[in-house]
């Protein structure tokens, strides 16, 4: 699964094209009430916010499975670099075969870069913005978690992550493009605090052909 793109809410245009622009170094564009910013093939949106309170995302991105070292380094000079209630900002994972590192952007959004060791999408040189290939994984927030993934399974066609799948947590996709479907008032990870809620979602992405929208959530998906 790709996801071609993603429009998400925020409360200021403005410092989130900063940024997006001058920190992480991706093209942007500020039209109106748009702010589009290019990462890999995924077109990213932020519009403004339909509500007062400032909505948290999680979001990721995929970088080549051979950079995460160099993409730490990076991050670091640019980012506070999130950590566990133990310190730590390194994040394996054996079953997803994967290592990850998160940090926020100036809405307060969880952001992190994740290489994949299952894609074998290596790349040469020094780490910089053109290693973002693509955002990879979104979060959605649900009441009945079960209920969300058999949604997106019939509707879209598309499968729990590895065949795991809990009452509480499951990523639904590949290793290109998950939704990460959640319990509502799960914190996000690394112990952020930031709580996993019902908030505006449209996302397009290459699965199949079907267009439809969750029923009682505010999620988009064609």
């Amino acid at each position: 699964m790709r996801i071609n793109s993603l429009e998400l809410q925020t409360v200021n245009l403005e410092i989130q094209c900063e940024f997006y622009r001058d920190t992480l170094d991706l093209p942007v564009e500020l039209v109106g009430e748009k702010l589009r910013v290019r990462a890999g093939w995924t077109d990213l949106t932020f519009v403004p916010s339909s509500s007062d309170n400032a909505p948290l995302y999680h979001f990721a991105f995929n970088i080549p499975e051979n950079q995460f070292d160099a993409a730490l380094e990076w991050t670091a000079q640019r980012a506070g670099i999130l950590a566990d209630q133990a310190g730590e900002t390194i994040f394996l994972s054996e079953s997803w075969n994967s290592i990850s590192l998160y940090f926020k952007d100036p809405a307060g959004n969880i952001l992190e870069f994740i290489a994949r060791r299952d894609l074998r999408n290596s790349a040469s040189g020094a780490f910089g913005s053109q290693h973002i290939l693509c955002v990879s994984e979104i979060g959605l927030a649900a009441e009945d978690v079960p209920g969300l993934v058999d949604q997106l399974q019939n509707r879209l066609g598309i499968s729990p992550f590895k065949g795991e799948r809990s009452d509480t947590f499951t990523a639904v996709g590949d290793d290109e493009g998950l939704f990460i479907v959640v319990q509502r008032g799960r914190i996000w990870r690394p112990d952020t605090g930031v709580l996993a809620e019902l908030l505006p979602v449209k996302a397009e992405i290459q699965a199949g052909d079907s267009n439809f929208v969750v029923r009682g959530m505010p999620y988009e998906i064609s």
